[in-house]
Formats: C-alpha cells, structure tokens, sequence
C-alpha cells in the first residue's frame, strides 16, 4: 500500500514539474521556444503598428506591438488568448529594426504547434486588409511545412 502511494504521488508531481510555472518573457526568448524566423521584412516598426491597428479595425483580432525600453531597435508584438494570460500561453514576435529599415524577426511559443498563430500574426504586420494568414509575403520557408 505505501509502494502504491508513493508511486501515485511521484506521478503527481512529475505532472507538476512539467507545467511553466512562472514562465519569464526572458526564458520564452530562447532558442529553446524558438519557431521560426524572418529576415529583412520590408517594414519598419510605425507601418508595423499601424497595420496591426488596421488589422484589429478590419478583422477584429488584436496583437499588442511593444519597443523595449531604451532600445529603439527593439520591439516585439505579442499574442495573449485573453488580457491576463501568462508568457507560456503567449506567442512572442521579436522584432529587430534593422539599419535599411527593414525588420528581422523571430517567433517564440513555449507550447508547440503555434506556427498557424505566428503565420496570422506576419500576416497582420505585413497584410493588415488579410483576415486569413496569408504567406505571399514570406522570404524563409519553414521547415516541414
């Protein structure tokens, strides 16, 4: 009876130390959470903003675009399924300005299978009037997609 408890209560909390408890936007930028990546998008960060504005008027979904403090060629635009969700259920765009004002980026989801997400949210920076995601504008292909 104790080898049964003990073995019912080790499962339990092997299924507890697999959740993210406190999951930091730091640990989420990690080549670990990492999905995909962009290079040299045609787009610098005020047409970014105003096309996630259009976006949200147009197909009503709405992605926060974020600079970093003190770093003006730093940014991000962020996924939240609901206003008070943590960083493991967010999908992080990080974006990087680059000198001929065009925009690296880098796609973060600590759960897998959120490629559709990141491709929807591209396509809400780079194709406001788009409600579906829309790959016309993709300069890197995934792999194994």
């Amino acid at each position: 009876m104790k080898t049964l408890f003990a073995l019912a209560s080790l499962a339990v909390l092997s299924a507890c130390a697999n959740q993210p408890v406190g999951l930091t936007l730091n640990e989420l930028e990690t080549s670990r959470y990492q999905i995909t990546e962009r290079n040299r998008l045609p787009i610098d960060f005020a047409k970014a903003q105003q096309n996630l504005f259009r976006h949200a008027a147009v197909c009503g979904q709405t992605y926060t675009f974020e600079m970093e403090p003190r770093q003006a060629s730093y940014g991000r635009i962020v996924y939240r399924p609901s206003p008070d969700a943590d960083w493991a259920h967010s999908v992080v765009l990080s974006l990087v300005l680059l000198e001929d004002r065009s925009v690296n980026v880098k796609a973060y989801s600590y759960y897998p299978g959120q490629i559709g997400r990141v491709h929807q949210m591209l396509t809400a920076m780079m194709k406001p009037d788009s409600c579906q995601a829309d790959k016309s504008w993709e300069n890197k292909l995934d792999v194994g997609e």
